[in-house]
């Protein structure tokens, strides 16, 4: 008599791999994306215990007060008009609260002037050193760009839940002037209309 509970686990088994496979090629893939985006800053934010939240709505409002104040600070007038273009993801912790990765395309200002930026940031939310992390990097860092992908998981159809990534022009719609930049799709629409196909889970 045949185990059934024994052939149960044999294709959940198979299913796993199978989606192991896919994770891996659809995050070669968005490696690929983020070299051709040639960001030049890796910046991780870990909200102080008190602000982590479980809720994505909650937590990218909070990325997003975050992220205009550092934009002013590099241009206070015009920050509107001249935002940096980033690729952020999203990510959640052991305590399953949210965490993010952004990939900063910097073509305007000296890393003194970005470094300076991310200091004021966190003087005026008044949080610890450890908070914003940022590095600087080049296009060729694949290694930065396997970790900030390390949560995305794909099904057997190599879908995901997109909204682990997102852009700044989408954070911004109502300020978005869509400065040029010569690496493809990016400013002409997100991830998901672009180069991947994906759909939610």
């Amino acid at each position: 008599m045949i185990n059934t509970d024994m052939v149960d686990v044999y294709k959940i088994d198979c299913v796993i791999r199978k989606n192991a496979k896919q994770t891996l090629i659809l995050r070669r893939e968005i490696c690929d994306w983020l070299c051709e985006f040639a960001p030049t800053h890796f910046i991780s934010i870990q909200f102080p215990t008190n602000q982590r939240s479980k809720s994505m709505e909650i937590s990218r409002n909070l990325l997003r007060d975050v992220m205009k104040y550092f934009e002013k600070q590099l241009n206070p007038r015009h920050w509107f008009k001249k935002q940096l273009l980033f690729i952020g993801f999203a990510e959640r912790n052991t305590a399953d609260k949210w965490h993010f990765h952004l990939f900063l395309h910097n073509n305007r200002y000296h890393n003194d002037k970005i470094i300076k930026a991310v200091n004021k940031t966190i003087k005026h939310f008044k949080y610890s050193p450890t908070v914003i992390d940022i590095q600087m990097i080049n296009r060729t860092q694949c290694k930065s760009y396997f970790y900030a992908t390390k949560d995305i998981k794909a099904d057997k159809q190599a879908h995901f839940d997109d909204n682990r990534v997102f852009l700044s022009t989408e954070m911004f719609p109502e300020h978005t002037k869509y400065p040029k930049l010569s690496h493809k799709s990016f400013v002409v629409a997100p991830l998901s209309r672009c180069i991947l196909t994906i759909n939610h889970f």
